[in-house]
């Protein structure tokens, strides 16, 4: 009977370890690319879409809602929730003292 107690719960330390635990960290490394996000990032959309973020819209009654660029010209608007991966962050802008004016 003891053995039984000990195999049950390997198996259900197995099933926590192999199949839960890469999951709930995925869900956790997604939430906070999300909450992460900056205009300028390019992102993979849960379609299969690349496209830069142009604008971020939050409220507090509503989902997060987000501009998207796919192309030059064409913007997509959507929730934050329909990006699948964040591809590049955006590089943080050059101070205007150190850009070169050519003089």
């Amino acid at each position: 009977m003891d053995s039984y107690v000990i195999v049950l719960f390997a198996v259900i330390a197995a099933f926590y370890f192999i199949l839960l635990r890469p999951v709930i960290q995925q869900q956790k490394k997604h939430k906070s690319d999300i909450s992460g996000l900056q205009i300028g990032d390019e992102v993979l959309t849960s379609g299969g879409f690349y496209a830069i973020v142009r604008e971020i819209n939050t409220q507090e009654d509503r989902e997060t809602e987000i501009v998207l660029e796919a192309a030059p010209g064409l913007l997509l608007r959507g929730t934050a929730s329909a990006v699948g991966s964040v591809t590049h962050r955006a590089a943080e802008a050059p101070d205007a003292s150190s850009s070169g004016s050519g003089s």
